[in-house]
């Protein structure tokens, strides 16, 4: 049996399905709320979630909280699918301006003010010039541990860094007011390769959650489970990044690779494998395998809750 076939869940999906919606049925009977909270951004994995919150609680316990985007309208557009599909009322939708919030923190005085005036550009460029100008220190510490500051230019890619970070963390607070208001639980929607990686804002968008029920699954597992709950492939074929606005697709963006070969990757890595034999069962190349693993050790950081010493 190869390590890969753990990736195919086609047989039990009907059962992952029945396992999750069972789960999100229970513990909102076991604390005793109101409903339950998704943060939603439209894309597949806050679908699936909702898709399966609806089916384990019913409509009028949910509720979908949305952050309110003018600089994308793709975004909207899969806003607007996600929601016709979930076929979610009005009422049981809350959107929410972050901008403000941002404004309050100066965050967008890390920008040249040149570039502030042009809006199309503003929250896609920072992620341009990290990946222009600061690849090397990306790529060799990892979105969630850049290093120490050396250089004002690190220090500038720190604070970049930082600001990307506040708008996932500012939309979470307003998650967690929002469902501590309602008696509701959130449910999070980080999936398995996304915590294996670290490609997400630590305590930001899709991290944090009373509940996690992705989290057991990697991507191309979820794509299989998106399948069977009938999601439109326009959903299923986009991956966007709380930690990155602008870009679709983190695994291409930061590895090279499809979501499904990162997975590969990482059921190796998880299975102990040296990197050479991985690069022989994958065919990918060594340097991919490479960096993935250097996330893989790095990811630690980001998913762990604060150290506390043994005094």
């Amino acid at each position: 049996m190869s390590e890969f076939d753990e990736l195919d869940i086609s047989k039990d999906v009907a059962t992952v399905s029945e396992k999750i919606i069972h789960f999100i049925e229970t513990l909102k009977e076991e604390r005793g709320v109101e409903g339950v909270l998704i943060l939603f951004s439209g894309y597949m994995d806050s679908t699936v979630v909702s898709k399966l919150s609806l089916e384990a609680v019913g409509e009028e316990a949910v509720k979908l909280l949305i952050r309110t985007n003018k600089y994308f309208d793709k975004q909207e557009d899969m806003l607007e699918m996600s929601l016709d599909f979930l076929g979610v009322s009005e009422e049981n939708v809350v959107k929410c301006d972050i901008e403000p919030m941002l404004k309050k923190f100066g965050a967008r005085d890390l920008l040249p003010g040149s570039v502030r005036e042009i809006p199309s550009l503003y929250q896609p460029l920072s992620y341009s010039l990290l990946r222009n100008t600061a690849k090397k220190e990306i790529e060799e510490n990892t979105y969630g541990m850049v290093g120490t500051a050396s250089s004002e230019r690190e220090k500038w890619i720190h604070k970049i860094i930082a600001h990307n970070k506040l708008r996932s963390r500012l939309q979470m607070a307003i998650a967690y007011y929002t469902a501590e208001q309602e008696n509701r639980f959130l449910v999070g929607t980080i999936n398995k390769t996304e915590l294996s990686t670290g490609l997400f804002t630590k305590w930001g968008h899709g991290h944090c959650g009373d509940v996690m029920p992705l989290g057991n699954l990697y991507r191309s597992q979820i794509l299989q489970l998106a399948e069977y709950l009938n999601l439109p492939e326009s959903i299923r074929t986009l991956t966007k990044a709380d930690l990155m606005p602008g870009v679709e697709n983190k695994y291409q963006y930061f590895f090279g690779v499809p979501a499904f070969n990162v997975d590969k990757i990482l059921v190796c890595l998880e299975h102990g494998l040296p990197l050479n034999e991985i690069a022989d069962k994958t065919g990918l190349p060594i340097e991919i395998i490479e960096k993935i693993n250097t996330y893989y050790n790095s990811a630690a950081y980001t998913r762990q809750a604060p150290l506390i010493p043994k005094v």
